[in-house]
């Protein structure tokens, strides 16, 4: 990778140091400097406008559950297939994309979704390029969470198979984290990815994901511009092909016309204008573990914002959902063990749990690796995704933000439907090389911290009907 141009200059010049603060940019003329973090009278809108009298097409509220263990989606059993249609894709969507909870911050509305998102940021739109969902005219159709409602924004595209697009808008996520809120995009939609597919799976709707995919052609089909949102990657429902061709104009819809230069380099140096395969299915794990249905499970899911360290998990909990998680993902990871029964602490490279890279407790060393975010130190095993940049272009490095991201939304799944709990964090980038005993040239991807609750997230509510929370805030330091 070129760390002079595209995705590899934004890795270099996002990249955090301890020599600065992470809200402080970084002296180079390529990073906005004009932007100031977390302004109120910047913040913007959950989700994107449309105009008035557009096709709205209200999707049924009761949600067709298949009653499914979440631990036997995440495994890889298959499940019977139920009828696509409305009310279905209603569900899938609602699962990964719909408002569950909402809270009051500086006097306004905040609207939290289903699966997680780095700082809450929430800066992905999802839209439904429909063929033959009973209920559902073919068309594409942008997903309004607020109404759990299809906006119908373009006519129907060419293709065989429903498809869903994920897109990303940067600004949203850049005004808490600038331009290092584009590597935020594609974690959060590895994410929401994995609640999307994992509610598809359990219908046995065989869902495909695709990350290689013609930008154009996909931007066109539902109006995005490239500039302040993007596609970021497609879920198809089968295997015949994407109904990805646009047969007429998208309304582009309303968002705030922030750029960020280096976001939308990155973005483009890595387009391509080529359909790939969808990612290659996994074999089912041998066994899985008795839980709730994966519908309550994500209803029940928030992410962690205080554990308790005093308190160790049991090793299943730390191999099982690891297991599930990296299930047909190459991407290597890390695990640091802090608390887990039979495990003594110390550094893993995973699967391989019986001999520490480095033994003792790393307790102090992930809190500071993690910007003194206590969660670092309070999680029963802190896991680490990373990757050597040589052997990423700028399409792969989206791709491997993409699984790590991935990876965290499984791993939220099958610890929330073990009873644990778990929460993404950031991290020193110049520091995790170090950490892990790797060369200079890893590329940190994510961390996602898991232990014992200290407290239990309400329960999310369902369509039209989010419960309202006061939300809690993470602590700093060493409990």
């Amino acid at each position: 990778m070129d760390l002079d141009t595209g995705a590899g200059l934004l890795h270099r010049l996002t990249s955090y140091e301890p020599s600065r603060e992470w809200d402080v940019p970084v002296d180079d003329p390529r990073v906005r400097h004009d932007l100031v973090p977390n302004d109120p009278e910047t913040l913007p809108p959950p989700m994107k406008g449309y105009p008035d009298g557009l096709a709205v097409l209200a999707l049924p509220r009761d949600l067709p559950d298949p009653g499914v263990p979440a631990t036997a989606v995440l495994a890889g059993v298959a499940s019977p297939a139920q009828p696509l249609d409305a009310a279905q894709l209603g569900r899938v969507l609602f699962l990964g994309a719909g408002v569950v909870r909402t809270a009051e911050r500086n006097g306004r509305p905040f609207l939290y979704r289903a699966a997680g998102s780095a700082g809450a940021r929430f800066p992905l739109e999802v839209y439904a390029s429909t063929r033959g969902v009973a209920g559902v005219p073919d068309g594409v159709h942008w997903y309004d969470a607020r109404r759990h409602a299809l906006v119908q924004v373009a006519p129907a595209a060419t293709g065989a198979v429903t498809t869903l697009v994920v897109t990303g808008v940067p600004w949203r996520t850049g005004w808490r984290y600038a331009e290092r809120g584009w590597r935020h995009l594609y974690w959060d939609a590895g994410t929401l990815l994995a609640q999307l597919s994992a509610a598809a799976d359990s219908a046995g709707l065989s869902p495909r994901l695709r990350s290689l995919f013609p930008d154009a052609t996909v931007r066109t089909l539902v109006g995005a511009d490239g500039v302040h949102e993007y596609p970021l990657a497609l879920l198809s429902f089968g295997d015949g092909d994407p109904a990805i061709g646009p047969t007429g104009p998208a309304l582009p819809g309303e968002l705030p016309p922030v750029e960020l230069p280096l976001c939308t380099a990155a973005q483009r140096a890595g387009e391509r204008d080529v359909l790939g395969a969808p990612w290659p299915s996994a074999e089912p794990l041998p066994a899985y573990p008795p839980s709730d249905p994966l519908d309550e499970v994500v209803r029940r899911r928030g992410s962690q914002r205080r554990m308790d360290r005093s308190r160790t998990l049991p090793r299943i909990l730390l191999e099982w959902p690891l297991a599930a998680a990296l299930r047909g993902v190459p991407v290597p990871h890390w695990v640091a063990v802090h608390g887990v029964d039979g495990v003594p602490p110390g550094l893993y490279r995973w699967p391989d749990l019986s001999t520490p890279l480095r033994a003792g407790d790393l307790r102090d060393e992930l809190l500071r690796v993690c910007l003194d975010q206590a969660l670092a130190g309070d999680a029963a095993y802190v896991v680490v995704a990373a990757a050597p940049l040589s052997a990423l272009d700028d399409r792969a490095y989206r791709d491997a933000q993409l699984a790590a991201g991935l990876v965290e939304g499984r791993l939220h799944l099958a610890t929330y439907a073990l009873g644990a709990g778990a929460s993404g964090m950031t991290f020193l980038d110049s520091d995790v090389p170090g950490l892990l005993g790797e060369p200079d040239d890893l590329a940190a991807l994510l961390f996602t911290c898991v232990g014992v609750p200290e407290y239990r997230s309400r329960a999310g509510g369902r369509p039209g009907a989010p419960v309202e929370v006061r939300p809690v805030m993470p602590r700093l330091g060493g409990s």
